[in-house]
């Protein structure tokens, strides 16, 4: 199945390896992108052939399918896409904000690890790069902290520069 293209984002001519800066802690070199939700999350293959997905709002990165063919085949699965694109919110959210231009993103305002919830009221149009890099920076820092950690501040770094 091709993914419809309201459920993900056109990566055309943006710099995705530097999307991964904030990453590289999670994600190792080797992998290239297939294509990237709505949400920024992003489908990855890995030098084998099988896909792996980095979700960004809960800071993981796992292994879905054993190849491309695999992944298409998963992708014709309600629940698989249900899951893994949130086209149910994704409605509603473009509804209130409009559709995305080049670039952007669906982004939670209170990211879901700091207590956001899955709602349109939390979510505003972002700049890719920096939700990649925020996002990255926030599930870095607090990756060993055990749920309901009461958390003072967190420091970000800018994000780097497109090349």
């Amino acid at each position: 199945m091709a993914i419809p293209s309201h459920l993900r984002i056109d990566t055309a001519g943006i710099p995705t390896e530097s999307l991964f800066s904030d990453w590289r802690w999670l994600v190792g070199p080797g992998y290239t992108p297939l294509l990237i939700t709505a949400f920024g999350d992003m489908f990855l293959c890995d030098g084998l052939g099988r896909v792996h997905f980095l979700d960004l709002m809960s800071g993981e990165f796992k292994q879905v399918a054993i190849s491309q063919d695999e992944f298409d085949c998963l992708c014709d699965d309600k629940e698989k896409r249900r899951s893994w694109f949130l086209g149910f919110l994704l409605t509603e959210i473009r509804r209130e904000l409009g559709n995305l231009s080049p670039g952007e993103c669906f982004s939670c305002k209170t990211p879901l690890s700091l207590g956001g919830q899955l709602e349109v009221e939390n979510f505003a149009r972002a700049d890719l790069q920096t939700h990649y890099s925020i996002l990255g920076q926030l599930h870095r820092q607090t990756k060993h902290l055990p749920p309901g950690t009461k958390i003072d501040s967190i420091k970000f770094d800018l994000p780097p520069e497109p090349s």
